[in-house]
This record gives structure tokens, sequence and C-alpha cells, in this order.
């Protein structure tokens, strides 16, 4: 590796970033889905519980990739860990300026604007990749929600 160029090392550097970033991301993702649906009624709930999670999400995750993959360094697990707290985060915020359907339309937009970032770093391209990276988002609102009714 030592002999590739600069440039060439970088780009490895990050595509080998890929896998940890679209791993956090996907679960941050899915545990702020699933704040969404359950306190959807209470923002402030919500704006806590999101800021708990994602905090939780980057220790966990960090801690979970560099764990399970010791010998690829620190820079997986802090990409894992930082992807995860910004994708609980990210989607929480609009509930700091918005209220009502205003906040929720915002936070929606988000899921999906990270969603969609999801699936397109994933190895998977085109549909397949969009029906599963979504397909498991819808899963995880749905029973979420049932979830809510016990």
């Amino acid at each position: 590796m030592a002999g590739r160029p600069p440039a060439a090392r970088a780009r490895g550097s990050l595509l080998a970033l890929r896998q940890p970033v679209t791993f956090g991301a996907a679960d941050g993702l899915t545990v702020l889905v699933g704040l969404l649906i359950s306190l959807a009624g209470d923002p402030h709930a919500l704006l806590r519980a999101a800021v708990g999670a994602g905090v939780a999400e980057l220790v966990g995750m960090s801690a979970g990739q560099y764990l399970s993959d010791e010998a690829a360094g620190p820079a997986p697990a802090i990409a894992n860990g930082s992807a995860s707290l910004t994708a609980c985060l990210l989607p929480a915020l609009p509930f700091l300026w918005l209220a009502g359907t205003a906040a929720i339309a915002a936070s929606a937009a988000l899921v999906a604007g990270v969603a969609t970032l999801i699936t397109i770093t994933r190895p998977e391209h085109g549909l397949r990749a969009f029906a599963m990276t979504f397909g498991i988002l819808a899963l995880a609102a749905a029973l979420c929600w049932a979830a809510t009714l016990i």
C-alpha cells in the first residue's frame, strides 16, 4: 500500500470506511424511526430521547465496531459511531424549530434523505438496495407503532 500514490491511498481509505458508515447510519436511523413513532406526540421527550440515543449509539456502535475488528484500527469504529449519532440526531432537529405537522414532515424528509444516502452507500445498487433499506425502516416503524399499542 505504501507504493500507491497518495490519492489512491486516500480513495482506498474512504472506501474502507463505507461499510462501517453504512452500518452505523442504518442503525442510528432505525433507532430514530422508533423514537419518532413512539414519541411523536411529545416533541420535548423526542428530542431528549434522540440526544440520549444518539450518544449511546456513538459509544455503542464505535465500541462494537472496534471490538469486532480491532485489526482495522479506530478509524472505522469512529466512522461507524459518528454515522450512528448523526443519523439518530439529524431527523429529530426539526422539532427544535417546528411543531406539529411541519416538524413531522421535515423529520420524515430528513429520514428519507438519510435513507437514500444509506441506499447509495450500500454494495448493492438500484431497486433492490432501495427496497431493502426503506423496507427495513418501514418494518421498524410498523413494529414500533405496534409496541405503542401495548
